[in-house]
């Protein structure tokens, strides 16, 4: 063929290099124009270049030009070149430089000093077009059975290129282009027959001189014919059944059978129908394909497939092609294809990655089972809907927030966070902790009250991760340095649940923190593990028309879940009851309940001033937070209403002082308290593993100073399959309930406190919460470092 390399180059952008030509390897540019040469003396190269180190040229040096992924040229001198190097020894005018072979797209060895140039002698020899990732474009000859998972060599077709050879990594080019060869041309038109065009070919291979040249000098063809002839060459891709025939897995008649089968079953691919029909294996197909088109052919099994790289395309991108991206850095994006003949398959994923695309070539069977596993758990058992219960603003979307938004809704992504959120309804978690650390992201999960840490997260994923919960919660996801709040609804199979989520930065990054609300369902009174008496006390306080009832104790301990249960015991009631929530944490039928939103002035004061002109019978306020509100509750009690809320406070009668220090008069508060119950969630034993033991000397000590009796025997947790291995099943509510009778509210209106009220409260009948737990430890109910931790 009439071509030289390196002698002409074409403008060439990456979109027309697709639609024309083989599947690239690579990304593309604006083409640049390469030297030009001048006419070099020959000399004989000895050997093949193969994958060991290279002949020196001269003076043991070759002079080269690398060309790197960043765009940049090096120019220099090397002793050798191998494929299998880690690192190129370049020598530069500016000294010594070592070179990541990583980093290389190709190598164009020069002429040495005194003009020389290196010569191939391969056999097999087959002309391409070599587009590279910066749209430069090569004619060369290559090896049609060469094939290395790094790249490949290439040599000129005429000997006036100012190279003598060359290597491409197949990470630095676009594409290989076959064209349609001269001979084939000038026989197809009757310009020459084709003993002819053989005897041409025979000369040709004993040098450098191009069929219609050597045609032209034996008069077997004449120059304008040639010219035509070169024009009308076409470079094209390879048709399958082509590359098959040429390797000699199946023949002419074998093709045309399966094509003739392929026209009936338009939806089948002639690969996959030559497979069916048991014309050729996967193995034996895909090693054609890999040889042909100079791609590495890999096995999934064994590949270090990098995750990172799925969150690049999204599912309907990999599940129309049947592509799997299988690497990543930060130029690239590696992708596994049985078809590496599906050029709309390549800019489809070029357009949607704007990166430089690298091509491997995997078994279709084992592809398929791939893409299929990447998806199938998150159709089915991680399938997670979610809904945002914020109210969507109409502020336009900043150029963060919608590269936030594109990485946040990658599948990998969004599986990820469903992944996060299920293992937490599963566990039957409280709370899940994503903790960003120095070098790393913790996931835990609050389960029985303790923090139990899962996994970790890298650090890649937990940006995108906290991105996606801060965009589903109705968070700014431009806003990094400033606490915020959101929450959303989450629905899987029967479960259906609202998160509270927070949102705090740290020294790494973003903490974000869930908390799991059951609100489609209430506890009753009767399963809160009240005692008889108590659970009677409790209700008779509910049937009162005024007063106010507290539900005490830390963060967790379950105080809203009791004043739902006193409000769902008086719900078939007529009374018109309302609720003040912040959020609302568990839906009643019957029951008026109300938002609180800080950010228009909805507050606790502000909402519970308003609602006592509602004409409420029942009024339950979240939390007494400050001191405008638990005045105005106590003004309720004292008004005619039935006041319910909760307090951070460790025992009933600490909730006295903490209302006398917000602000509340002991004279007023001694007429408007009821009862106030303090409770402290703690891990219930499980019955199936828990471990008796006897008591030892620091437990009898301990024991003895509280006035209690020294049992037998306490328990520890074990381990069994029951309990996950944690030895602990659900939690068990501790409390403590004051009941006010007159003998108390005397005391308070007097200013007494501690252990003075205390021993009132006892002898009008309370239970104190050590006593409750000392009578849960020696049933086996809590476990014994419980009981300590209670006790101290």
């Amino acid at each position: 063929m009439d071509a030289t390399f390196l002698k002409r180059t074409s403008r060439c952008s990456s979109s027309n290099c697709v639609s024309q030509s083989l599947p690239p390897m690579g990304g593309g540019s604006d083409c640049i124009q390469p030297r030009s040469g001048h006419q070099p003396r020959k000399r004989q190269h000895p050997n093949t270049p193969r994958e060991g180190t290279m002949s020196p040229a001269k003076k043991d040096r070759l002079r080269v030009r690398v060309i790197l992924l960043n765009g940049k040229t090096l120019h220099g001198f090397i002793a050798h070149f191998s494929p299998s190097m880690n690192e190129l020894p370049l020598h530069t005018k500016h000294g010594r430089r070592m070179i990541l072979l990583d980093e290389i797209a190709y190598i164009l060895f020069q002429h040495a000093a005194d003009g020389a140039m290196l010569k191939s002698q391969l056999p097999n020899l087959l002309e391409v077009r070599i587009t590279t990732f910066d749209g430069k474009i090569y004619r060369a000859k290559i090896q049609k059975t060469e094939f290395n998972p790094r790249g490949f060599h290439a040599f000129p077709v005429h000997t006036d290129s100012t190279f003598a050879h060359a290597y491409f990594f197949h990470r630095g080019v676009c594409l290989v282009e076959y064209a349609k060869p001269l001979g084939d041309i000038l026989v197809a038109e009757k310009l020459t027959g084709k003993e002819d065009v053989q005897q041409a070919l025979d000369k040709q291979r004993k040098g450098q001189v191009p069929l219609g040249h050597i045609l032209l000098e034996s008069g077997k063809l004449n120059e304008q014919d040639l010219q035509n002839s070169l024009k009308r060459q076409q470079w094209m891709r390879a048709k399958l059944g082509e590359v098959l025939i040429e390797s000699g897995h199946i023949d002419s008649e074998e093709l045309e059978l399966a094509l003739t089968e392929q026209r009936k079953r338009h939806d089948k691919r002639l690969g996959d129908l030559l497979i069916e029909m048991g014309l050729i294996t996967e193995e034996a197909l895909v090693s054609a394909l890999s040889i042909k088109f100079h791609l590495p052919l890999v096995n999934l099994d064994e590949y270090p497939i990098n995750d990172d790289a799925h969150s690049e395309l999204q599912e309907d991108i990999i599940m129309r092609y049947q592509v799997l991206p299988i690497d990543i850095d930060e130029t690239t994006l590696t992708v596994a294809t049985a078809d590496p003949l599906d050029i709309d398959a390549y800019d489809a994923i070029r357009f949607h990655t704007n990166r430089r695309i690298r091509q491997v070539i995997a078994i279709p069977s084992q592809l398929r089972q791939y893409i299929d596993d990447l998806f199938a758990s998150g159709r089915a058992e991680d399938w997670l809907e979610i809904d945002q219960l914020h109210e969507e603003e109409e502020d336009e979307e900043t150029e963060v927030t919608q590269l936030a938004l594109k990485g946040s809704e990658a599948v990998p992504i969004v599986r990820l966070v469903n992944k996060i959120i299920l293992e937490g309804l599963r566990k039957n978690a409280s709370d899940i902790h994503i903790l960003p650390q120095a070098d790393k992201t913790i996931l835990a999960y609050r389960i029985n009250g303790e923090l139990l840490q899962e996994t970790t997260l890298d650090k890649w994923h937990e940006k995108r991760v906290v991105a996606r919960l801060k965009i589903l919660s109705g968070m700014d996801v431009t806003v990094h340095r400033m606490p915020q709040d959101g929450r959303m609804a989450v629905r899987h199979e029967h479960l259906a649940r609202e998160l509270r989520i927070s949102c705090i930065p740290n020294a790494h990054g973003e903490s974000i923190v869930m908390r799991i609300l059951h609100r489609e369902s209430s506890a009753e009174l009767n399963t809160l593990g009240l005692r008889g008496q108590d659970q009677e006390a409790l209700q008779r306080q509910m049937l009162r028309p005024f007063g106010l009832i507290l539900a005490t104790g830390p963060t967790g301990s379950g105080k809203s879940t009791t004043l739902f249960a006193l409000l769902k015991s008086i719900a078939d009631t007529p009374k018109h009851i309302l609720t003040i929530e912040d959020p609302i944490e568990m839906e009643i039928p019957g029951i008026n309940q109300i938002q609180v939103n800080s950010r228009i002035g909805m507050s606790f004061s502000r909402i519970l001033r308003n609602v006592l002109r509602h004409d409420p019978d029942v009024v339950m306020v979240g939390e007494m937070r400050d001191p405008e509100t638990a005045e105005i509750g106590i003004q309720a009690a004292l008004t005619g209403h039935l006041m319910l809320s909760s307090l951070h406070t460790n025992t009933a009668v600490d909730t006295v002082v903490r209302l006398i220090d917000l602000g509340i008069p002991a004279y007023l508060l001694a007429s408007a308290l009821n009862a106030v119950i303090s409770q402290n969630l703690v891990r219930k034993l499980c019955p199936n593993c828990r471990i008796s033991l006897p008591v030892d000397s620091d437990i009898a000590k301990l024991l003895q100073q509280t006035n209690m009796d020294i049992p037998h025997r306490l328990y520890v947790p074990g381990q069994c399959d029951a309990c996950h291995g944690t030895g602990f099943i659900g939690r068990v509510m501790v409390y403590e309930l004051l009941e006010l009778n007159d003998t108390m509210r005397m005391a308070i209106h007097d200013g007494l406190v501690g252990q003075e009220l205390e021993k009132l409260a006892i002898q009008a009948g309370m239970v104190p919460k050590t006593r409750h737990a000392y009578e849960l430890a020696t049933a086996g109910e809590i476990c014994r470092d419980d009981l300590m931790h209670l006790l101290i």
